[in-house]
């Protein structure tokens, strides 16, 4: 949906969004597929069924009250008129019976109504009958139906009381007295919503008390209570992208929606933690929703998945059920909020640390719900044997599992024969282990066996395996650990472990098996394979581990997910080189903030940003600097520079002089977590003109170039014969953009002065306008032959770089020391080609090249002098130690040490 996805800060300005988006979605569903509301009969192969028509009514119904007069070109209550005309009194029941008489209550009672009146007598008896699910009553009391039936039941006859289609209330009485029953069981107000009583928590368990608000005013301070219950129970576990309950059934879009809806029940109602932080919540949570829908539609069931009682067949449905929750609670915003309105905590102010275990009833039914380091997930000990059920972490965008399947993750699954037995329901026991800090503590689950079956609402029996299973989950760091000890009777013939794994969020997973066990690790594309589909995304990889049948088993894992670090360089050689070099640890994106920034990566998806050469992320703008540093610390995520420079290598283009970017670097000097040096030279010069600010200051060294240039290089002679250069015994080069502080013709006119004739330069980093000896001056002028070419600076492709690398015996430095430079990475490339830089005393170049370097000064008579007195012993020692010089400039270990900083600076973030 072409949406805004950065919701308004105030309390009236979500309102308004979500509105608009609502209005938006059921404009393109009605334009495209619904002429003037007329519901098509037939949606992609599947019959469309009375209850879209009910969840339509209910949409425009609030969107009516919210104050919307037309939609999609259509007067709405000719909308409503179209759609009640259509009803299929027969065929609606229940959800979709109180949809509709709720939604008529709007115009009156049903004598007075003028909704009503705008019906002919067949209509009017269609709707009518559409209202009354009466005669499902008694399917509740032989049990038939679940329980939790009775609060539908209640609110279609309550609605039909309030609409005078009943004048008797008892029906009404006795169904809310049901309900207060079935609320009552647990005296913490969570709801299990299971038949057998077997401990299924849920997003039921948090949505009931919303969805009996209807009934609030009957069921006094026990509605208030559960309430109260469902709010504090999602802000001890919402997803960091504003999914109420990430486990069990029918989460995904509607886990989303959930939160938004208690959102606005919360700020009404004056509970939770603070009407500020509960707009923030549900900001978070918006802002994710214009990602579930295309042309209107919900893409719940497009390369993911909802449950399969929500399938394709109910496209529609759902899609509306989505807009009609996001209306309502836009009109209890607009309500809710006071004259002054509220604005909405910043992310960085929502992201608390916590690790704790919520109990969910007097038995073991529990909840390890984290937010730290590790990221923000939870584990359920929760009845049912679905996948969705099992004690595996849910983080949608991380961690997440298949939906509505016997495919078992993170838990140890084994068969005998053809069945698959596991982990599931409640544990005979769940403890909290405190430690001193949040990471050493754990959680420790024991079951008695495992069991077979995937079932949403078996009645607990004993163990189809019995035995001793016990779990530990616990972090480190950024890592979430789980070591299993699984003891069983009887040997089952095979025994894994799986762990899926999303396409843009790798996972470097490790295995380690305990004394006695033996196993071998896997990974297997899935991508594309319908069965491993989330609620949110398609898994394109599993990590297994399949172990030798025992009957003792003990495995550990260790899960890290990759950092996903949004660079200002993507796509630049040195940041190709770092990122490649961290492997399966990062995943690297181009930054989605400034000027040029990629728009179509996601700032919510950046764990942390790198920043390169301020000037081009948003050039001399300091508000704009300022707007992206206020973002960034707004949404919790950390600075990481990487110094380059100290200030731009050149005035801009349009003559902007460097002089007009120093408020930006010492902004982004204030802001950054951590700067990286390649030499205590620059760090010392950084610090000294910007201050240490709040960072960590480490040197690391400017990784070389060898693996970009490996291929590409070729031998000398080869290289001279295809730049048609003639023979020398030692060629120079000058490589490499111009650069103010480059004395380039202070070298060449050292080189002039030499008296050796052994030596040959090639110069192609000339300014363009530049008049040097052999390069631009006409023709008849004195030239030096040694000075072989002496053209202006142009970009190349690599390979014609790789060639000009490869005709040289040394590289030539020469620069002011005094200037402004802080790096220059053509000694990457000296280093790669192993060959040694004749050098300036530029501290920079010393530092990075080391033996390497051979100092000639960068004014001409030192050059001269230099050249002159260079030896053969020296030019060797050099060029070895240039080779030697690799196992310091390596890009795998200035990748581990840059990939520990990382991990240093997220993990401070949270002390």
């Amino acid at each position: 949906m072409d949406h805004d996805t950065s919701p308004p800060q105030s309390a009236s300005g979500l309102a308004s969004w979500l509105r608009s988006l609502v209005t938006t979605g059921v404009s393109e569903i009605a334009l495209r597929h619904a002429p003037r509301f007329a519901l098509p009969r037939v949606y992609a192969g599947h019959a469309v069924g009375p209850d879209v028509a009910a969840d339509l009514l209910t949409t425009l119904g609030h969107l009516r009250t919210g104050g919307v007069t037309d939609v999609a070109n259509v007067a709405i209550d000719d909308a409503i008129q179209t759609v009640l005309t259509g009803v299929d009194g027969a065929r609606t029941h229940t959800f979709f019976s109180y949809r509709i008489a709720e939604t008529l209550f709007e115009w009156g009672p049903w004598d007075a109504n003028s909704m009503v009146a705008r019906l002919d007598d067949a209509a009017r008896a269609q709707v009518a009958l559409a209202c009354d699910s009466s005669e499902w009553i008694p399917l509740l009391d032989e049990r038939i139906l679940p329980q939790n039936y009775a609060a539908v039941l209640a609110r279609c006859e309550l609605a039909r009381l309030r609409l005078g289609l009943i004048d008797d209330p008892a029906a009404v009485d006795d169904l809310t007295e049901r309900v207060r029953t079935l609320l009552s069981v647990n005296p913490g107000r969570h709801l299990d919503d299971s038949v057998h009583g077997i401990g299924r928590y849920d997003i039921y368990t948090a949505d009931v008390w919303l969805f009996t608000e209807p009934l609030a005013d009957r069921l006094g301070p026990l509605w208030v209570d559960g309430l109260r219950t469902a709010v504090e129970l999602v802000e001890r576990t919402i997803s960091s992208d504003g999914t109420a309950v990430a486990w069990g059934r029918s989460t995904g879009s509607l886990g989303a929606a959930l939160t938004v809806e208690l959102a606005a029940a919360a700020i009404e109602r004056g509970l939770g933690d603070s009407p500020e932080r509960w707009l923030a919540r549900s900001r978070r949570a918006a802002g994710h929703l214009p990602g579930w829908f295309t042309g209107g539609v919900v893409d719940a069931h497009r390369n993911r998945s909802p449950y399969g009682y929500r399938g394709p067949f109910r496209r529609l449905q759902l899609t509306l059920d989505l807009y009609g929750k996001l209306a309502w609670a836009a009109n209890v915003l607009d309500d809710a909020v006071p004259a002054a309105d509220i604005e909405a905590v910043s992310d960085a102010a929502l992201d608390e640390p916590r690790e704790e275990l919520i109990r969910l009833e007097e038995g073991t039914a529990s909840v390890w719900s984290v937010c730290g380091p590790a990221g923000t997930f939870v584990v359920p000990f929760v009845g049912a044997t679905r996948s969705d059920y099992l004690p595996a972490p849910r983080a949608p965008g991380t961690y997440e599992v298949p939906v509505d399947s016997e495919l078992a993750c993170w838990a140890p699954v084994a068969a005998v024969g053809d069945e698959r037995h596991t982990v599931s329901g409640r544990p005979i026991r769940v403890e909290h282990r405190l430690g001193s800090d949040r990471e050493s503590s754990r959680v420790v689950a024991v079951w008695d066996g495992l069991r077979c079956g995937s079932d949403l609402d078996v009645e607990h029996g004993p163990a189809s395996l019995p035995g001793s299973v016990s779990g530990s989950w616990w972090t480190e760091g950024r890592s979430l650990c789980v070591s299993w000890d699984v003891s069983i009777d009887d040997g089952p013939t095979a025994m894994w472990w799986s762990i899926p794994e999303r396409r843009d969020r790798p996972l470097v997973v490790e295995w380690t098996a305990g004394p006695g066990t033996t196993g071998r690790a896997d990974t297997v594309v899935v991508d594309g394979i319908s069965e491993w589909r989330s609620f949110w995304s398609e898994a394109s990889l599993v990590h297994q581990f399949d172990v030798e049948p025992s009957t003792r088993t003990q495995v550990t894992m260790r899960v890290t997910p990759a950092l996903r670090v949004a660079s200002t360089a993507h796509g630049h050689h040195y940041d190709r080189s770092l990122t490649a070099a961290m492997g399966r640890h990062v995943a690297g994106s181009a930054s989605p903030w400034g000027p040029l920034g990629d728009r179509s990566v996601d700032p919510q998806a950046v764990d942390l940003f790198h920043l390169h050469w301020p000037e081009w992320l948003a050039f001399d703008d300091i508000d704009a600097h300022r707007s992206i540093v206020n973002d960034l610390a707004d949404r919790s995520i950390p600075v990481v520079w990487t110094a380059h420079n100290i200030t731009p290598h050149e005035p801009t283009p349009t003559g902007t002089p460097q002089s007009a970017y120093e408020p930006a670097y010492q902004l982004w000097a204030d802001a950054a977590d951590a700067v990286i040096h390649h030499t205590h030279g620059g760090r010392d010069r950084f610090t000294a003109r910007y201050g240490r600010g709040r960072a960590r200051h480490v040197v690391l060294p400017h990784g070389d170039f060898s693996s970009l240039w490996s291929d590409l290089l070729v031998d000398r002679r080869t290289a001279e014969a295809a730049l048609d250069l003639p023979p020398a015994r030692i060629r120079i080069g000058l490589l490499g953009a111009p650069r103010t502080e480059k004395l380039v013709e202070e070298f060449l006119e050292g080189v002039r002065r030499s008296r050796r004739g052994d030596i040959s330069v090639v110069s192609w980093s000339e300014r363009s306008l530049e008049s040097v000896p052999g390069g631009h001056e006409p023709a008849g002028a004195h030239m030096d032959p040694r000075i072989a070419v002496a053209e202006p600076y142009q970009m190349v492709d690599e390979a014609t770089y790789a060639l000009r690398l490869s005709a040289c015996d040394a590289l030539a430095f020469p620069f002011d020391p005094d200037g402004e430079m802080q790096a220059t990475g053509t000694v990457a490339d000296a280093i790669a080609a192993g060959i040694p830089g004749l050098c300036s005393t530029w501290w920079y170049l010393h530092e990075s090249l080391g033996d390497a370097a051979i100092t000639v000064g960068h004014r001409a008579e030192e050059v001269a002098t230099a050249l002159d007195a260079l030896d053969d012993d020296t030019f060797e020692a050099a060029r070895n130690a240039a080779v030697a010089r690799r196992d310091h400039t390596r890009w795998s270990d200035v990748a581990a040490r840059t990939l520990t900083l990382y991990e240093e600076v997220l993990t401070a973030c949270w002390r």
